[in-house]
């Protein structure tokens, strides 16, 4: 894996518009592990404020004509906001529906969303709904794996389940961090099935930033994790996201 191979996710920068973060992207984003970030794809993101309307996107890709935009998650496109995910996709049928048009509208390639709550469907159904999703957005949709927490509320959030992801034919998207705090809860690193699920063609994106395994605190990687040697096995077609928060004070 190259330096080259990591893009900018609007993650880096929470808590400002999504215009605002954008305008990062026109100075040079370095990291750490990664170098300078490419801005060749960027994820449009939850954790930036406003609503994302046609006239923001609009503007979002007249300004950056070079930069392929892609939705993540449940980023806020409708003025109430929804906590959106896969496994709710029944009732969130307007979020749904609004993000699918404002994703037509980037000519976004992929897609990504989180699994969601055991509450509301079973590992099957959200499947499910990933399939009719990628039928409405017109473009691959992937689903991205959880981890515990606790009460268990999250699908996709065992290495079972993240083996029922590999074997059910869907896209997907891997958060390394994500299995950090899964490896560090279950005492069990699943290499083998981390680098399967990367090597896979369905792996769509990979996304990776830091956290001490207790929660997914979105921080620059400084250090080499213990996931590391397995990015060489990432397949060529994924695009690779930082979310590592630049706003943050790192350590000197």
């Amino acid at each position: 894996m190259t330096r080259t191979n990591v893009h900018a996710s609007l993650a880096c920068w929470p808590g400002l518009r999504h215009d605002q973060a954008a305008r990062q992207l026109t100075s040079a984003v370095v990291e750490p592990l990664f170098g300078r970030l490419s801005t060749d794809h960027v994820q449009l993101v939850p954790q930036n404020l406003g609503v994302l309307t046609e006239a923001v996107v609009d503007g979002l890709m007249a300004a950056f004509p070079q930069v392929r935009f892609r939705l993540h998650a449940n980023v806020r496109v409708l003025p109430q906001h929804h906590l959106a995910d896969l496994s709710g996709y029944p009732a969130h049928r307007e979020w749904f529906r609004q993000a699918a048009r404002i994703s037509r509208r980037l000519a976004a390639p992929a897609y990504t969303a989180h699994a969601g709550a055991r509450r509301d469907a079973t590992m099957a159904a959200m499947l499910e709904h990933t399939r009719r999703c990628a039928d409405l957005f017109g473009c691959v949709v992937g689903v991205e794996g959880q981890y515990p927490a606790a009460g268990n509320p999250w699908l996709v959030s065992t290495w079972p389940e993240y083996r029922q992801l590999f074997d059910s034919a869907v896209p997907y998207a891997i958060d390394l961090s994500h299995l950090h705090i899964l490896a560090c809860h279950s005492g069990v690193r699943d290499n083998a099935l981390v680098r399967d699920m990367l090597a896979c063609e369905r792996c769509i994106e990979v996304h990776v930033s830091a956290n001490d395994g207790r929660g997914d605190w979105h921080q620059v990687c400084e250090q080499p994790p213990w996931w590391w040697p397995l990015l060489q096995y990432i397949n060529p077609k994924a695009v690779v996201f930082s979310e590592g928060n630049h706003r943050r004070k790192r350590t000197p």
